[in-house]
């Protein structure tokens, strides 16, 4: 089912509930077009009411910390300040690891959803599996600084809460190792037709009904509660886990490179205003012994070639883009997702009429392959390695996500400040060899956030201007990269001029604040600051 209508769904059902709503408390009719003030006049609708639910109805957010009495948990803040120098200590090291989450799991036992698709009614379990889904993991060290981490998950989105789970058992080994972890990230693909790693693609409405029902009971009904599946969570905690150590116990020494090539004809921008990275990412280690490479591709396009309906799993493009380079050139591959807001595939890559999904992907990722193999721009990287991290609060401004994080749907990371709620997510940024400046966004960033693109002003949604920098110049990075879906599902994030309605747009629904825009670009700026 589509975001559109499920919110209209909602919207239905929910404005029974009420009696009325003042015009007024809308926007000014002034400054947008009569469908725009309709739908906005809506949202303050759907906002009402779902702010009295969440306040009212019994939930699952009884443990939750005020925004006074919350102290983090398993965070790896990184470097204080950022070393830019070689040393004669310094020298790259890497390590890589990979499994697949689908091994000895019956995927097809109706026991599993896939996700893509919001749900109200009933979940899709797949029926047809055309490939893998795995998790891959790297961890580089330039010898001086500590060991940085990234675990990339095929997956439509990981809570951080989850993502704590895997930081701390990642933890247990570090310590009784010695290692020096200065960073441990975790990465989502955010493929359209995998298993669920979010949550939201329960079938909803038996979700919210049932879970709160037993939150009013007491735990009565703990059995029957509708939670993503937690055997598939538990296998992909216990791979993730050993795939970190794994990397980590592999690592060995070598050079690092960087080089990127133009895949602009590979996408589009579904979404007013166009603004995206035309480019494939490459970081390419090689090993002193000449064993094998290791290639961190980023790319930026949905992984969205099957679509939300078929009921068919597949890791998309990226499966295929690993399984090209494995074979020609016999390098590991992690591909990485950048700043993807509303970015497709351009998929029309076959002929003839009878061509179907999966062998359009399987195209697709053949092409990005050859284009990331004839990369020949290639620059040696200076063993030197930075990375910090920094917790970010959102004011959560979409009571739909609040309602499914209060009734354990989502595994979010929630403080209470009076009757509001605050996500508690973080950025992360990281250089390589004094060249490469890597922006780590928790969500689906708008690239214009990044790298900057057309002026608002008349074409921003409600008419106000946007006074902010991209994040881009914040960095002295002369090439810079996005890890998308870092360490949180936090949404959908735009410029906060740009945002539209909850039935105006399909990422609406998937808007956690109005006002993450401002936030995240306001806190990378200070990030980048505190370690110059």
């Amino acid at each position: 089912m589509s975001k559109k209508l499920l919110a209209i769904i909602l919207s239905v059902v929910l404005a029974f509930s009420v009696f009325c709503f003042p015009v007024g408390a809308c926007v000014q009719i002034e400054s947008v077009n009569i469908e725009n003030t309709f739908n906005m006049c809506l949202d303050v609708l759907i906002h009402r009411i779902l702010t009295v639910l969440n306040v009212f109805w019994p939930g699952y957010d009884g443990d939750w910390d005020k925004i006074e009495d919350y102290r983090t948990d398993n965070f790896y803040k990184g470097e204080s300040k950022f070393d830019k120098n070689v040393t004669d200590a310094s020298e790259w090291s890497l390590g890589y690891a990979g499994a697949s989450l689908l091994e000895d799991i019956d995927v097809m036992n109706g026991e599993y959803f896939l996700a893509g698709s919001l749900e109200v009614f009933e979940g899709r379990v797949p029926k047809k599996v055309n490939d893998d889904q795995r998790v891959r993991v790297y961890a580089i060290s330039d010898g001086v600084s500590g060991i940085a981490v990234q675990a990339v998950i095929d997956g439509f989105g990981l809570s951080r809460g989850d993502v704590q789970v895997i930081r701390a058992r990642v933890e247990e080994y570090a310590k009784s190792k010695g290692h020096n972890i200065i960073s441990m990230d975790v990465s989502v693909l955010h493929q359209h037709s995998c298993i669920d790693t979010l949550g939201m693609n329960i079938p909803l409405l038996s979700g919210l009904i049932i879970n709160t029902s037993n939150a009013a009971l007491g735990g009565l009904l703990d059995k029957y509660k509708v939670v993503k599946n937690q055997h598939f969570m538990e296998n992909l905690f216990e791979k993730t886990t050993d795939c970190v150590i794994s990397a980590i116990e592999n690592m060995e020494t070598g050079d690092l490179y960087y080089g990127y090539t133009n895949i602009k004809e590979y996408m589009r921008d579904a979404r007013d205003p166009v603004s995206f990275d035309e480019n494939l990412h490459r970081l390419r280690f090689v090993p002193d012994d000449g064993s094998k490479e290791t290639w961190i591709l980023q790319g930026s396009m949905h992984c969205t070639g099957m679509g939300a309906g078929p009921d068919e799993l597949t890791a998309d493009y990226p499966y295929y883009i690993e399984k090209t380079i494995n074979e020609k050139v016999g390098a590991n591959v992690v591909y990485v997702i950048g700043a993807e807001l509303a970015i497709k595939q351009e998929r029309e890559l076959t002929d003839g009429e009878n061509t179907t999904d999966i062998e359009n992907i399987e195209a697709y990722g053949y092409a990005l392959a050859d284009k990331a193999m004839k990369i020949n721009n290639d620059i040696k990287l200076q063993p030197v390695l930075n990375v910090a991290h920094k917790e970010v609060y959102l004011n959560v401004d979409n009571g739909i996500l609040t309602l499914a994080a209060r009734e354990d749907i989502l595994n979010a990371i929630i403080v209470k400040d009076g009757f509001k709620y605050v996500l508690v997510t973080e950025i992360g940024y990281m250089e390589l060899g004094n060249k490469v400046g890597i922006f780590m966004c928790p969500g689906e960033f708008d690239p214009m956030l990044i790298f900057g693109g057309p002026e608002s002003g008349d074409a921003a949604w409600t008419g106000d201007s946007w006074d902010y920098a991209p994040v881009k110049d914040f960095s002295d990075a002369e090439y810079i990269m996005v890890y998308g879906l870092c360490n949180d599902q936090a949404g959908y994030v735009l410029r906060d001029n740009e945002y539209h309605s909850l039935i105006g747009e399909n990422e609406e629904v998937n808007i956690i604040s109005r006002t993450a825009g401002a936030v995240f670009t306001t806190e990378f700026d200070i990030l980048l600051k505190s370690v110059k």
